[in-house]
């Protein structure tokens, strides 16, 4: 399959050791740590027999297990290093207070431990987390943004492509309505005269013609190969044959290479009254065909 390597999403089932791993071993050092400095440090607390009496133990490790769950998961991010660094750290922090929390259970720990090492080492550790998540939440809203893009862009061109045509379509209810399907006339004869390169620039440097007519009212896609399609809001049909023309006299000055031109062929229509978009796409492909038919280099409205 050739997207395997993107099923995953953001999850990646071949992690790098040290990305993974790294922070696990911090954190099992971190707990060792603690533990040794308790040990050494704070008299042993007696310990009754029931368990009952000491269950307080039995969730403070779950606590302890949880985080380092969230750690290791997290880290299975495929996010740059910059985006981990706060989350890692916070967790590191909340997972020494929950440390802490464990051995207060077997040992005579201050109340000045309690105070400054458990409660605001937790507390730093949640601020440092909720930074982390901030910046986190910040990329993935840019990323997703990116491919929301993406999803509506014609790579070649940069136009919208042929879903945003339709979606934008679609989603136009009233009547003053243009549509214009476009077709680059002997686009064939180029490709096969000057190589599909020169075709693309072609396909390239008519899009931004189309492009440089955007101005809210005009919205300009690439709906596939050598065809483009204009979306008009425009009070009138004399309005939506200047813009017709004006495709028209700038597509025939264009001149690329010192020597290739081209010309283009345009079928328009206006939308009726609670027409359909696949039948009003059917009349003006029509009248392209018939553009195409009559001569090229030309524009033919729609019947009806």
């Amino acid at each position: 399959m050739p997207f395997v390597k993107y099923e995953d999403g953001l999850f990646t089932k071949n992690e790098s050791r040290k990305t993974l791993y790294m922070p696990m071993v911090f954190s099992l050092a971190l707990c060792v740590l603690v533990m040794i400095i308790n040990l050494v440090s704070f008299p042993k607390k007696v310990i009754g027999h029931s368990w009952m009496q000491n269950s307080g133990w039995v969730f403070d490790l779950v606590q302890l297990l949880i985080l380092n769950f969230i750690l290791w998961s997290f880290n299975r991010l495929t996010v740059q290093a910059s985006l981990r660094r706060w989350i890692n750290l916070g967790l590191l922090i909340w997972i020494m207070s929950a440390a802490f929390d464990v051995m207060d259970e077997f040992i005579h720990q201050p109340m000045w431990v309690g105070y400054f090492i458990e409660d605001v080492s937790r507390l730093t550790g949640m601020l440092c987390v909720s930074i982390g998540i901030y910046f986190i939440v910040r990329y993935v809203n840019d990323k997703y943004a990116d491919v929301s893009i993406d999803s509506y862009r014609d790579e070649l061109t940069h136009l919208p492509n042929r879903r945003y045509f339709r979606n934008i379509l679609l989603e136009l209810d009233n009547t003053n309505i243009y549509v214009f399907i476009i077709d680059i006339d002997f686009f064939k004869n180029i490709n096969d005269k000057y190589g599909h390169d020169i075709g693309d620039e072609v396909l390239r440097a008519f899009g931004d013609l189309l492009s440089s007519l955007y101005d809210g009212h005009v919205t300009a896609s690439r709906i596939g190969g050598e065809e483009f399609a204009v979306i008009l809001q425009l009070p009138s049909k004399q309005e939506a044959s200047l813009v017709a023309e004006k495709i028209l006299s700038r597509t025939r000055d264009l001149l690329l290479r010192g020597e290739i031109r081209f010309t283009v062929s345009i079928g328009a229509g206006h939308k009726k009254e609670d027409e359909t978009v696949g039948n009003l796409l059917k009349r003006v492909d029509v009248a392209l065909y018939d553009a195409k038919c009559r001569g090229k280099n030309r524009i033919e409205w729609a019947a009806g």
